[in-house]
């Protein structure tokens, strides 16, 4: 019987909330374990036993983990809230890893180890850095990533002579950080030799068009990546007509095989059904506040906002909502956080909040006055979408993807233009009823993606090829 495997390794191994990358593939697991009718099979990767299967019940269990909130319990501390973790960047990472730690001992130890952290937060914040840092060594000293697919010969690997659990007649479909967790050399080796048929996604190829705007020298690990990609793959899912045009020009440039490209959009419904929200964001939504949610690492460009703001104060405008940073904490952005610590200018009006539920995310995107997006690239731009599934009018760049997304219910600016970004953010501001008829407009027309849908059509692609 030909069947599709749904490769669900990102999830298995993922802690915390599921975002970006992780939710795409947790959605379409979802939708696919819905259906109940037995069409679809899961695998995850080992790099010490290959690929194994997943049964319905282990991935049921999975997906229970990663869309349970994290407990919102008061620890006590007024020093490690939300606010004083977005000051130390990489410290807010590891904040739903402490408390995961925490909640299982009494409630009286809970507060006592979270007050001594907080009362040490530079010998944290040292330490987890060190195990972070260290992680990734190891990695890349005893799993280095795979050479080209199709190059000759293998390396000494422990599963490089196990056979997959796919037949002839299969389809792989992986949609997850494969750059980390898989090996696509094994993968290509493989499918050469049983027959079955592959389908890899494309999110963007920023990591080889912005470099400078990632961590480490990435651009000649992620070519390498893409040409694997370009070799193992029979279709490729890519999430924008942007992304795919950039990874069609990277394979001519790279001399790799230009391979079936389609086009699958993202949903952007977010779950808020009687999820908890916390005393502090329904005090942040008694006032007016602008929205920027993201990933906050420097591609993203929080820079822009945060000088557009400045520039705002300096001309003495003195009425400015406040404006909420949204997202986990990413590389190279350690001196923006400080300069947001440490500028009394904005000290009152920009806040980073870390770690914020599905629940609230919703209630701050029906609660914000418009939400901004000043990306410097992106695959596709899914706040955007989510901030008009929520009848919000953005501002954002008129870069990559992004009009893709936002098509004329949104309003460009080019990403650098910190004047321009000050004087829209003022503008709309000081014009409430300009930003009404946006707002009936995207509420009129706007006819949202949802991840039913979008989970529907990447398992739709994937088992099209059964039929080939």
């Amino acid at each position: 019987m030909k069947q599709v495997w749904l490769d669900v390794t990102t999830l298995w191994h993922w802690r915390s909330t599921a975002v970006g990358i992780v939710r795409v593939e947790m959605e379409c697991a979802r939708y696919a374990l819905a259906q109940g009718d037995g069409a679809m099979r899961f695998c995850r990767f080992d790099r010490l036993q290959g690929y194994q299967e997943v049964n319905t019940e282990e991935l049921a269990k999975t997906l229970k983990r990663l869309m349970v909130s994290p407990e919102q319990v008061d620890l006590g501390s007024p020093t490690l809230n939300r606010q004083a973790l977005g000051g130390h960047g990489r410290l807010a990472m590891y904040k739903a890893f402490i408390r995961s730690l925490l909640k299982h001992l009494p409630g009286a130890f809970q507060k006592a180890i979270w007050q001594f952290l907080a009362s040490r937060q530079e010998g944290v914040f040292a330490a987890l850095r060190t195990y972070r840092e260290g992680r990734v060594a190891l990695r890349q000293l005893f799993f280095p990533k795979p050479f080209v697919a199709g190059s000759s010969g293998f390396t000494a690997k422990p599963y490089a002579k196990l056979r997959v659990p796919f037949d002839v007649s299969d389809v792989y479909l992986s949609m997850g950080l494969d750059w980390e967790r898989k090996d696509l050399e094994y993968l290509y080796a493989q499918k050469r030799q049983i027959g079955f048929q592959v389908t890899l996604f494309c999110y963007d190829i920023i990591p080889v068009k912005l470099p400078q705007a990632c961590v480490s020298d990435v651009a000649a690990i992620f070519a390498l990546y893409f040409t694997n990609v370009a070799w193992c793959a029979d279709r490729i899912l890519c999430i924008s007509q942007s992304s795919l045009n950039d990874l069609s020009t990277l394979l001519t440039q790279l001399g790799a095989p230009q391979k079936s490209m389609q086009v699958v959009h993202l949903g952007c419904d977010i779950q808020r059904a009687s999820g908890y929200i916390s005393p502090e964001i329904k005090t942040l939504c008694e006032k007016p506040f602008l929205l920027f949610v993201s990933t906050i690492e420097r591609r993203k460009n929080h820079e822009t906002l945060y000088r557009a703001y400045v520039e705002l104060i300096n001309q003495g405008v003195v009425d400015l909502p406040q404006l909420l940073f949204v997202g986990k904490i990413g590389w190279g952005v350690d001196d923006l956080l400080k300069d947001l610590q440490l500028d009394p200018r904005t000290h009152s009006y920009i806040q980073v909040l870390n770690h914020v539920t599905d629940a609230e995310l919703a209630v701050l995107y029906e609660s914000a006055l418009f939400t901004l997006y000043p990306s410097l690239y992106e695959g596709w731009g899914l706040p955007i979408a989510e901030s008009l599934a929520h009848g919000k009018f953005c501002l954002t760049s008129n870069n990559s993807s992004l009009p893709e997304v936002g098509q004329d219910y949104v309003e460009y600016l080019n990403a650098w233009d910190v004047p321009s970004w000050a004087n829209k953010i003022a503008w709309y501001c000081k014009n409430p009823q300009a930003l009404h008829e946006k707002e009936q407009r995207i509420l009129a027309n706007y006819r949202a993606t949802s991840w039913q849908d979008s989970s529907k059509s990447i398992l739709k692609s994937a088992a099209d090829l059964l039929q080939s």
